[in-house]
């Protein structure tokens, strides 16, 4: 422990050592985008700040809702806006910043509409649905309609390429993906919790990166996928609430607000959510070596019920010490609960489908997990442009307890046989969980860059398990040992990396390296058996950019990283779940880290005049070592058992086009197709399959501020190594009325999947065995969500008022925009 705090201290003392180094000549340049005929404000212009010399890219940002646009830590020099707009012709103006003066304005610009047949023409803001950078697709959360009232969840179900389960979890082209909140790993447990405790309304965007680079820990084969958060940062207060009903059972709530005064900005979250569900799910495997049961045919016919509560919230502050050093501390608490029942019906045939003997088996659950999270968030700018060092820590203390009962009554054709297995199980567990990062950013020359860092990931897991069987001579629950488990288990990763970027001429690039230290400790007191393995590995990452000559819309990127999929304890410990005794799932203390080489080029291309947007490429991806589960028949007892092993080389060849078109002004129609080929080689499985998903968003824009989404995706048969994930398919629709000024209020109904067609289905097929397996839940519903909000942002609000005789202040330039009495925010 003592070796960790000093480790702490380190990287801290790295992020506060520049402080004393702040200079006095940076600017935060202001301005304003309104509308030539109107003069109302244009939200979602596209502003960017360039060099006069080069015409690089200096920074670049949408304008706010009140058209308000700033760039923050601006260097004093001759610079040049472009402003651009759909429906408005595009705007460049010259802008200087002089020196000794922190707040500086670039005045009211005023965009003109593209053509006389515009100016009858209501234009409303539209902020780009998907847009292409060198490392990343982003997609914007808002344009989700049918994710109104949802959470993370249902909006990573409208992005192409990522799967959602029917458990939630969540997979990007198949494979593992790492979840991140705002670039960090999320604070509340594993992904699926965290994304289910995220209302879809507090999203802003999600950021797809299929090739992370060395700036971004190596671990999730797929990937990682960063949700961004909305923030409300201009000086004045933001406030919203958001509710929501649905025909399944649901209740939502959720409220936001947010307090900018001139070195302090507080905020606050909480959101409160109820689910209740039924399900049903079907088994059959047909035996093809009968057990001492002479079983040859055994059936599973289940209806469930579930039921889950979650209550969340978040208070934090922002503080701005200067306008080079910000703090930001925060606290977030957290608690989900719930219940489930499931009745199943057993049947075991011999081999001419004549009962053997039959059974019931009634299971029962509850779990409570409070979690709370602590952060703290430094972030250092300089006189040099783009020049920056951040710091975070962050401590999670996530705990759990879960209690179980399992009864089986089991009947046979001579009723004297019958007899009832009972089970109990209560577990507990805590896993506290340690991040601390520190990033520096440097510019290089007039385009390059220059980045490093390091990051250590401490976590602390211990869980006790207890499972009690019924004795049916003694008719007292006793202590299993075979099936209890107390364990503890550690995980230290300390990483580091550099990455360097430049351009030359059309081609940018950037290349990098990371290494990363794993220790992972684990006992099982229970079982007296320990894991304890060192890994080190090293990730390089290449990025090319080639921007194609005499047209600045269309562009070809190339990357290429490496990926690593660690196995956690909970696949190592050799555990034994039977809360279904006739399919048990299992750990394997043999696993080791699955690395994958990931290449990918992609060709982009947008169309000005129609706003119509192209994206096309290839990848390649191979996983050596791939970690995969595998399940084994026991043909003495019947039983199968599911455990994690280290199986094949898994190589993936994919092509993947998305093309968004607008049919009309206000109807847009976006499609995404993704084809792969995979080949599975391993020495005792092999296997290899074509599969392809597609994913079609149609947005309508209507009179009266109605928009109108419907969702249709489609996901082809994919072969697994013992068998075949049957197709899936479902449509939604979203209906969204806007009202008020500003669309301060918004009323949407959802129904999903209209036809009722998403379930889950799989076919396994062995040497031993052939299975098919079908799952569903409530997926078809109903739900009607309201959102209002409502605030202020504005400089001037919270100044005292002037007194009768103190003199106006004077135009700062000669739009007539006024200089703020006080310049520093």
């Amino acid at each position: 422990m003592r070796q960790r705090l000093l480790l702490i201290a380190a990287l801290l003392s790295v992020s506060f050592v520049s402080i004393a180094q702040t200079g006095n000549a940076q600017a935060k340049l202001v301005g304003k985008a309104l509308d030539a005929g109107t003069g109302k404000p244009v939200e979602y212009a596209s502003v960017v700040l360039l060099n006069q010399e080069d015409s690089s890219i200096v920074k670049g940002m949408y304008t706010g809702p009140e058209g308000d646009f700033s760039f923050p830590s601006i260097l004093p020099g001759t610079y040049v806006l472009r402003i651009t707009f759909m429906g408005y012709d595009k705007l460049l103006k010259p802008v200087k910043v002089v020196p000794g003066k922190a707040l500086q304005f670039a005045g009211t610009v005023r965009l003109q509409p593209a053509g006389k047949v515009l100016a009858t023409v209501e234009i409303k803001s539209e902020k780009p649905a998907f847009s292409m950078q060198i490392d990343r697709q982003v997609f914007d959360a808002g344009s989700m309609i049918t994710a109104d009232g949802g959470t993370g969840t249902d909006v990573l179900k409208n992005i192409p390429s990522v799967d959602v389960d029917i458990d939630d979890n969540i997979t990007l082209r198949g494979k593992s993906v790492t979840i991140y909140v705002d670039g960090k790993p999320s604070p509340f447990g594993d992904a699926k919790t965290a994304l289910q405790m995220i209302p879809a309304e507090t999203i802003d965007r999600v950021e797809v990166i299929n090739n992370p680079s060395a700036k971004f820990e190596a671990n999730g084969g797929g990937g990682i996928i960063n949700i961004v958060l909305k923030k409300d940062k201009a000086i004045g207060y933001n406030v919203m609430f958001n509710a929501g009903v649905a025909t399944r059972g649901q209740l939502n709530g959720t409220a936001n607000a947010s307090l900018r005064l001139r070195k302090f900005n507080f905020f606050a979250n909480y959101n409160g959510r109820y689910d209740s569900q039924t399900g049903y799910g079907y088994s059959r495997r047909q035996n093809l070596i009968a057990d001492t049961s002479d079983t040859w045919f055994f059936t599973q016919d289940s209806r469930n019920r579930n039921s889950n509560r979650s209550n969340g919230g978040r208070i934090g502050l922002d503080y701005y010490l200067d306008d080079y050093n910000t703090f930001t501390v925060s606290e977030g608490l957290a608690l989900s609960s719930g219940n489930s029942s499931d009745n199943i019906l057993l049947n075991y045939l011999d081999q001419h489908q004549l009962p053997i003997r039959e059974g019931t088996r009634n299971n029962s659950s509850s779990y409570r997990n409070p979690n709370n999270n602590t952060s703290l968030n430094f972030r250092h700018t300089t006189d040099r442009q783009n020049e920056e060092l951040t710091a975070y820590i962050s401590y999670s203390n996530n705990r759990g307890n879960n209690n179980s009962n399992y009864n089986t009554a089991n009947h046979f054709p001579d009723s004297t046989r019958d007899y009832i297995d009972k089970q109990r199980n209560r577990g507990i567990s805590q896993n506290k969980f340690w991040n601390i990062q520190t990033d520096y950013t440097t510019p290089v020359g007039k385009k390059g860059k220059f980045e490093t860092g390091a990051k250590v990931t401490l976590r602390d897991n211990n869980n006790d398990y207890n499972a009690q069987v019924f004795n049916r001579n003694s008719q007292e629950f006793e202590t299993s040992n075979l099936l209890s488990n107390t364990y503890f288990y550690k995980e230290d990763i300390y990483g580091g990396y550099v990455n360097f970027a430049n351009a030359i001429g059309n081609l940018g690039y950037q290349v990098g390296v990371r290494a990363e230290q794993a220790h992972l400790q684990g006992f099982s007191f229970t079982k007296d058996t320990s894991v304890n393995n060192r890994f080190f590995n090293v990730f390089p990452s290449v990025f090319l950019k080639y921007n194609l000559p005499h047209n600045e819309n269309q562009s070809l990127i190339f990357n290429y990283s490496t990926r690593i999929d660690r196995p956690g304890f909970d696949q190592l410990l050799p555990y034994i779940n039977n809360s279904d005794p006739q399919n048990i799932r299992a750990g394997n203390p043999e696993l080791q880290p699955s690395l994958t080489h990931k290449f990918e080029v992609n060709y982009s291309r947008y169309f000005p005049g129609s706003r119509d947007y192209l994206n096309t490429g290839v990848y390649y991806s191979q996983a050596n070592d791939d970690i995969d589960r595998i399940s084994l028949l026991d043909t003495t007892t019947g039983v199968t058992t599911t455990r994690p092993m280290n199986l094949a080389t898994d190589k993936d060849w994919g092509a993947n086009f998305t093309y968004n078109m607008h049919i009309l002004k206000s109807w847009n129609v976006s499609a995404n197709l993704n084809m792969e080929y995979s080949k599975l080689m391993g020495a005792s499985i092999s296997n290899e399959y074509v599969s392809y998903g597609l994913n079609v968003n149609s947005n309508l824009r209507l009179p009266a501020r109605f928009n109108v989404q419907l969702n249709g995706h489609y996901r082809s048969p994919r072969v697994q190594p013992q068998g075949t994930f049957k197709a899936m398919n479902g449509v939604d629709l979203g209906v969204r009325k806007e009202m008020l000024k500003n669309n301060a209020l918004a009323i949407s109904l959802n129904i999903s999947d209209i036809l009722n067609t998403q379930d889950f289905s799989s076919h396994y097929e062995t040497d031993a065995f052939i299975q098919d397996y079908t799952r569903k839940r409530t997926t078809r519903f109903i739900r009607l969500n309201i959102r209002y909000r409502f605030g202020k942002m504005d400089p001037d609000l919270f100044k005292r008022k002037k007194k009768h005789d103190e003199p106006e202040e004077e135009p700062d330039n000669k739009d007539g925009d006024k200089k703020p009495a006080d310049a520093r925010l």
